[in-house]
């Protein structure tokens, strides 16, 4: 069971006025082969919008896996402020793949956010299309439509729409179809693999924000509950693949919150991090957990043991923190999920940097996309297709193609690419930093 994103479309985020498209996988699918494309970074001036394509993907996995999410006043104010104001509106569009050894499905989610008359925002209207064993002709199949809180379209019998129609009434403006019916869809067979596919797809993803408070909600049980419900191996699959992606989640004060019964897999994950850590920090002896009860839960902080002192990772250099932080995404990507990471190079040695993405091309089985302002990794990344897009202010993505031996990374700072505005020079800044200059 894994999950590959194709093609992304956003806008009406932060400067994103426009509909931008990132394609990760070739417009038509002959022969899928996901370890070639892997792996995606994406370039672009200070303020081109590389910030805002990985915080729209996490406000769509928070719409579509937080129940509330929209009903919290400090989600409404944030939206306000990060919401485009020309457009006035938030829309992605997700284009992913579902696959297992020769069989794919793709599936097609939109979500467009829009203010009320009383300025919140909420789902003016969600679709998911599917195209089962996938074929070159690629005609997607309405599973369900949703438009200002009605269902529009249902793909099953008169009865269950009825039903569901009922369960789902003044809802599906807050959250998504699929969560607002979550009990009965997992009963009804034309729905149960369909909304499946489509909630795991989202827990797949991860994203790392280098400003994200990383408070995620642990809302798993609801889910789990309802897939209890249903016998069988493929259920209990799910069931493990779900509990291994929510181990815990970061608090405010920096402490990870673990269930009781998560702990020992949790000290599994540790165990790897201090492994990973090893290898940059030579001096490392070990990463001590230390924690705290609390009811249901452990209140757990990570104390890294260099021998002759301790120290808490809240008080660890900006670099080792960083690397911690991002550990999770960098772990998800190698189990097979899809990470986001932003800003990934910052406070990274560029040795380090590049070698983590050679790793992930040639060794990783999920995906990893990251924004970056470090040319380096173009040298490695050009080998793989659609690997490198290049993002500018008015919008416009364009993306690096094989051109005999030329170098995307000096293209890029000669100002060669299409829309790039590096064709300066270091005599344009005389004059900028005072009446001396």
């Amino acid at each position: 069971m894994n999950f590959f994103l194709l093609h992304l479309r956003l806008n009406g985020i932060k400067n994103i006025s426009n509909i931008i498209e990132l394609n990760f996988y070739n417009k038509v699918i002959t022969k899928f082969e996901p370890q070639k494309s892997n792996i995606k970074a994406i370039y672009g001036e200070n303020g081109s919008g590389k910030t805002a394509v990985m915080t729209a993907i996490n406000i769509a996995k928070k719409v579509v896996l937080s129940p509330g999410y929209l009903q919290q006043t400090e989600t409404q104010s944030l939206l306000r402020e990060i919401i485009n104001k020309i457009n006035n509106e938030f829309f992605i569009e997700f284009e992913f793949a579902q696959y297992n050894d020769s069989i794919l499905d793709v599936y097609k989610y939109s979500l467009t956010l829009k203010q009320n008359n009383i300025g919140n925002f909420e789902i003016s209207s969600e679709a998911l299309d599917v195209i089962r064993s996938y074929t070159k002709n690629k005609i997607f199949s309405n599973v369900y439509t949703v438009v200002d809180g009605q269902i529009k379209n249902l793909d099953i019998g008169k009865e269950d729409f009825n039903k569901l129609k009922d369960i789902t009434m003044n809802r599906l403006k807050d959250m998504p179809f699929v969560m607002a019916a979550l009990d009965e869809v997992m009963h009804m067979e034309s729905m149960t693999v369909t909304s499946v596919s489509f909630l795991l797809f989202f827990f797949s993803v991860q994203v790392y924000l280098e400003e994200e408070d990383m408070h995620e909600i642990y809302l798993v049980n609801k889910i789990l509950t309802a897939i209890q419900k249903r016998d069988g191996k493929y259920e209990q699959k799910i069931m493990d693949w779900v509990i291994d992606k929510q181990l815990y989640y970061i608090d405010s004060k920096g402490r990870d919150i673990v269930e009781k019964k998560d702990f020992v897999n949790y000290k599994k994950k540790v165990d790897n991090l201090e492994k990973f850590l090893k290898l940059i920090k030579k001096d490392l002896h070990s990463i001590e957990v230390d924690k705290r009860d609390n009811g249901d839960t452990y209140k757990c902080e990570l104390i890294l043991d260099y021998g002759k002192y301790k120290v808490n990772r809240e008080f660890e250099s900006t670099g080792i923190k960083k690397l911690i932080r991002i550990y999770d995404a960098l772990s998800n990507a190698d189990e097979g999920g899809i990470s986001f990471i932003d800003e990934m190079d910052s406070n990274l040695n560029d040795v380090y940097f590049c070698k983590l993405i050679e790793y992930f091309m040639h060794y990783g089985n999920g995906q990893l996309c990251f924004t970056t302002h470090n040319v380096d990794p173009m040298t490695i990344l050009k080998k793989n297709k659609n690997s490198i897009d290049f993002l500018s202010t008015d919008n416009k993505v364009t993306s690096w193609k094989v051109t005999g031996n030329a170098a995307p990374d000096r293209f890029y700072r000669n100002g060669m690419i299409e829309n790039s505005p590096f064709n300066i020079d270091a005599i344009d800044f005389i004059g900028m930093f005072g009446d001396n200059a």
